[in-house]
């Protein structure tokens, strides 16, 4: 199955190794600066070794977040993307446990493929990145020649393939237990409410309480003492991580009832192309959602990252005028989780087109020219990033009530917010731009061939 469509596997396998590149380099930092040599060099300069932890420690924490979220959603979206397959051979005699099994092979391949290729890229590119950010760190420390551990590289494949596994995990179990008749439909069909589902919208509406919660106890900060940049800064992004959470699990959710107020806007504007292409998006509400809720946590913690931050920029410049802002990490921090979602998404879109080549063909089949198929891509990339956007709308003003209200206590009722609103605008356009790319590469050739070679490809 990876052999024959190995092409179509690629974007999930670069994802993988994207993030195993990130994984390896920050296994590379700790097996340096836990380093005997590392320590003594440290020691001998005089330095506290807290100098050199507390920052990697953040970016730690910040990859390891990015991390688990990437490599979950392309491990499920790769067993979703067989799921045709597998219910052929349920319906041809094999067993559940063959599927299971299958599934889960197919999963190792990509995610080990994917992860040997991060290991290998993060071990070059350890050999001077590494030592240049522990320079930058401290330029002070006379520091030893940087030393690959042995244990590194294999602990950055195992880690990779164990979370990408983690997120295929369930979804295997289903395909391997489900009516090959409901896995062969074209989209999937809303069921009822699982246990898993309802205790995913009381966790998220629990994270709302949460979030709100943070809100009104930011409006009594000079009350609470709590008026610095220091303060302000923690209680947004506490508050505006709880909205994060809280959204990223009622993604399913908004993104339908988003699609559906597109498709009535679409539809009311005799906008019929568009709408069509609205509808697709919402009869694909699973892969759609798998595509949207990381484009979504992206956008919203970038959003919420630079609003916490450059407002607290600004009441400092209020406060004590002058003062160096260096938001170096801030940057680094919003280019790896800019590149990780969209990568992301990227890869759960390529899988999710497989197979795509039969319902353009029936498009122009029915009378729709290439031209109309192109503006239904469109649209369909559209509703998706919108959805996203709309989304990660919510921890970003959630984020910016707390930064409002801390401000005005801190400076006599005058409100200091910087809202992201040309970056949150630039990740909208980014995220359709992708999506739209993704989408429509499968369509050149049915759209070149015409819809006869398709569909006689199809039928033998």
């Amino acid at each position: 199955m990876f052999a024959d469509e190995w092409r179509q596997w690629a974007p999930a396998t670069a994802v993988v190794a994207v993030i195993a590149t990130m994984i390896g380099l920050c296994v590379h930092q700790f097996a340096w600066t836990t380093a005997p040599q590392f320590r003594a060099a440290v020691a001998s300069a005089g330095v506290p070794l807290a100098e050199f932890q507390i920052l990697s420690v953040t970016i730690y924490t910040v990859i390891a977040l990015v991390s688990w979220v990437a490599l979950t959603v392309v491990g499920r979206a790769s067993v979703q993307a067989t799921r045709h397959s597998h219910a052929l051979w349920l319906l041809l005699g094999a067993s559940p446990r063959a599927v299971f099994l299958s599934a889960l092979l197919v999963l190792v391949i990509v995610s080990l493929c994917g992860a040997i290729l991060g290991a290998l890229a993060s071990t070059l590119l350890g050999s001077w990145a590494i030592p240049a950010f522990n320079t930058a760190v401290s330029a002070s420390v006379d520091l030893p020649g940087f030393t690959i551990a042995p244990w590194a590289p294999v602990a950055i494949v195992i880690v990779s393939v164990v979370t990408a596994m983690v997120g295929g995990l369930m979804p295997a179990r289903r395909a391997s237990r489900i009516q090959p008749s409901v896995a062969l439909r074209t989209f999937h069909q809303p069921g009822r409410r699982t246990l898993s589902t309802v205790f995913r919208i009381i966790g998220g509406f629990f994270f709302l309480v949460v979030a709100a919660a943070l809100v009104v106890a930011s409006s009594f900060a000079s009350q609470l003492g709590s008026t610095g940049p220091g303060p302000m800064f923690n209680l947004a992004v506490n508050a505006g991580g709880s909205a994060l959470i809280a959204v990223y699990l009622l993604c399913p959710e908004i993104v339908r009832f988003i699609f559906w107020l597109l498709h009535k806007l679409f539809a009311r504007a005799g906008l019929v192309v568009p709408a069509l292409g609205t509808r697709a998006a919402a009869a694909r509400a699973q892969v759609s959602t798998t595509t949207i809720a990381p484009l979504a946590a992206g956008l919203g913690g970038i959003g919420l990252l630079l609003c916490a931050v450059n407002s607290v920029a600004a009441m400092t410049e209020i406060l004590q005028p002058g003062t160096p802002t260096n938001l170096a990490d801030v940057w680094t921090i919003v280019a790896v989780v800019a590149v990780s979602m969209l990568a992301t998404s990227a890869a759960v879109v390529a899988l999710s087109a497989r197979g795509r080549g039969r319902e353009i063909a029936l498009l122009q089949a029915a009378g729709m020219h290439a031209g109309q198929v192109r503006v239904l891509i469109a649209a369909e990339s559209f509703a998706m990033s919108i959805a996203a956007a709309v989304t990660a709308v919510v921890p970003v003003v959630i984020g910016g009530l707390v930064c409002a209200f801390v401000s005005s206590a801190a400076l006599d009722g005058a409100a200091v917010v910087v809202w992201p609103l040309p970056s949150m605008l630039l990740g909208l356009l980014a995220s359709w731009i992708l999506l739209f790319i993704i989408l429509v590469i499968p369509t050149i050739a049915p759209l070149r061939d015409g819809p006869g070679a398709q569909l006689r490809e199809q039928g033998t």
